[in-house]
C-alpha cells in the first residue's frame, strides 16, 4: 500500500508519461485521504476521552468505568 519507488518517477518527457503520474497520483490520493480521515476520526475519539477523563476524579468508580471502556 505504501510503496514508494524513486526510479518509478522520472522525468517527464511526454504527455502519456505525464497522464500516467496523474493517474497515479490521483489513485494514491484517494488512499491518501481515507486514510487521514480515519487518523482524524481516532484523533477526535482520543480528544473526547481525554475530556471525559477530567470529568472524573481519579480512583473513583466512574473513573473505573471510563478507563475500562477506553482499553477495550
Amino acid at each position: 500500500c505504501y510503496h514508494f519507488s524513486i526510479r518509478k518517477y522520472t522525468a517527464i518527457v511526454s504527455s502519456e508519461q505525464r497522464q500516467s503520474y496523474e493517474d497515479d497520483f490521483n489513485a494514491e490520493y484517494v488512499e491518501y485521504q481515507a486514510v487521514l480521515a480515519q487518523i482524524h476520526s481516532i484523533t477526535k475519539t482520543f480528544r473526547e476521552f481525554e475530556e471525559q477523563r477530567k470529568l472524573v476524579t481519579p480512583g473513583s468508580t466512574a473513573y473505573q468505568v471510563k478507563k475500562d471502556n477506553t482499553v477495550k
